[in-house]
Parts: structure tokens; sequence; C-alpha cells
């Protein structure tokens, strides 16, 4: 590749980091929710990942626990990977994230990671849905939904 080329893919980049950074400010906040769906978790425990959880996103990352009514919680972490805009009208600024949960056994010991999630945050209506999944077992996942409750 010539020095052109990759001058002009790096200042493209530099362009794109740019005018992503007021998208990642918006997104910055506290947002909460509730979930549904269940797993097992190792030691056979029926748990019920994300029923209530609330978490922070700061600098383009996405972190926070949830619990369930039994008295089971764990943490999440993710990612913010992209920004898109919706093309159907009315048109919403979309940004996606992917990470992992964890669960805590009853014994209190170190987290467990039990599976992965996908979110869509919506910044106009400052909502989220999104999916998560267990290593467990296939099919056994659930969905999970809230709203940004401030910086």
């Amino acid at each position: 590749m010539s020095n052109s080329k990759k001058l002009m893919l790096t200042a493209l980049a530099v362009i794109f980091l740019i005018g992503a950074t007021p998208l990642a400010a918006e997104l910055d906040g506290i947002w909460e929710g509730h979930g549904d769906g269940s797993c097992y978790a190792p030691d056979g425990t029926l748990i019920y990942p994300w029923q209530n959880w609330i978490g922070d996103v700061l600098n383009g990352t996405f972190e926070g626990v949830w619990e369930d009514s039994d008295g089971n919680y764990g943490d999440f972490h993710g990612g913010i990977i992209s920004f898109y805009i919706s093309v159907e009208p009315p048109s919403h600024t979309f940004a996606h994230c992917k990470g992992t949960w964890t669960w805590v056994s009853s014994e209190g010991t170190i987290p467990i990671e039990m599976g992965g999630f996908s979110m869509e945050f919506n910044l106009d209506l400052e909502t989220c849905e999104g999916e998560w999944w267990s290593y467990s077992g296939p099919g056994l996942g659930g969905h999970m939904w809230g709203y940004r409750l401030g910086d």
C-alpha cells in the first residue's frame, strides 16, 4: 500500500474517532432495568440472571451488577463496539455493546463467568434492550431492557 493511501486511511480513522467521541459521551451514565429467562449455575442452582440490574456506561465500557428475587447475584462487563443510525424513520442513534456476565455462589466465592450478552442502547430515547445467554446449555438465556437514569 502506498504512503498516500496509508495517510488517507489514518486520516479517516482519526475523523471517525473524533466523530464518535460525542456519541460516546452522550451514552455515559447510569442505566437500570429488568430481564427474563433462567439457567442453571454449576452447582445446580436455578438462577434468573438480569432479573434486576443496574450498570454504568463510561468511556466505552458498560459494567454493573444483577440480582434475582431468590438472592442470586453477579456482575457484568462489556464494551461498546459500534455506533449506528437506523435508516427507517424516525431515525435513531444506537450503540451496540457485547460482554460477559458472572454469577457468585452462595459461599460468596470468586465470580464465575456464566455467559455473554449483547445490548443495544438507543441514545435518542435513552432506552436499551438486549439478550443474554448461558454457557451451561443450548437455548438457555433471556432478554433484558432498561432505561437511562442519568449521569
